[in-house]
């Protein structure tokens, strides 16, 4: 019997071979519509949870809270009763880290495909789209990451105040 986890990385099979197909035929064009396109895949469900769970606020603890959802809910990331979330925040910023299950990197091994390039355009884009589905303003980076051989990914997302929200 297939599980939960094995599920979500058969599910990655289809989407990962598709973008490098794509890319192999047309090249970096393919990956900026892929980038693009999970982009505002992330930005829309970011904002259809937001709506759901009945969110008006954008600031950092509103991405937080649309970001741990959707890790639960898409990815399937458990949580543990006293454990911190997976997406935590510190300041105007949402801090992201990851040594653990990710179906994209399982996915990617399986493949034996470029993982940098999957990571960049697929699930960096989408994590990003995400958290702009609830503040269209903000900005991520990624300090830390798997694909350079560390030991854990780091997202970072910045959180500026909208100017709704400031006065």
């Amino acid at each position: 019997m297939v599980g939960e986890k094995e599920k979500l990385i058969e599910s990655q099979l289809p989407i990962i071979g598709y973008i490098l197909a794509n890319y192999e035929r047309f090249g970096e064009d393919a990956l900026k519509v892929a980038s693009d396109y999970f982009y505002g895949l992330g930005k829309f469900m970011g904002r259809s949870i937001k709506e759901r769970m009945g969110i008006v606020e954008s600031d950092a603890n509103a991405v937080a809270r649309v970001m741990n959802a959707i890790l639960e809910e898409v990815i399937g990331i458990e949580r543990v009763e006293g454990a911190p979330e997976p997406m935590r925040v510190e300041g105007d910023r949402v801090v992201g880290e990851n040594a653990g299950f990710c179906p994209i990197m399982e996915a990617v091994k399986i493949l034996n495909a470029p993982w940098d390039i999957v990571c960049r355009n697929y699930s960096w884009r989408w994590f990003e789209g995400l958290a702009a589905g609830v503040n269209p303003d903000v900005t991520m980076e990624v300090p830390k990451s798997r694909i350079w051989g560390q030991r854990r990914c780091l997202h970072i997302i910045k959180v500026p105040k909208r100017k709704a929200e400031s006065r």
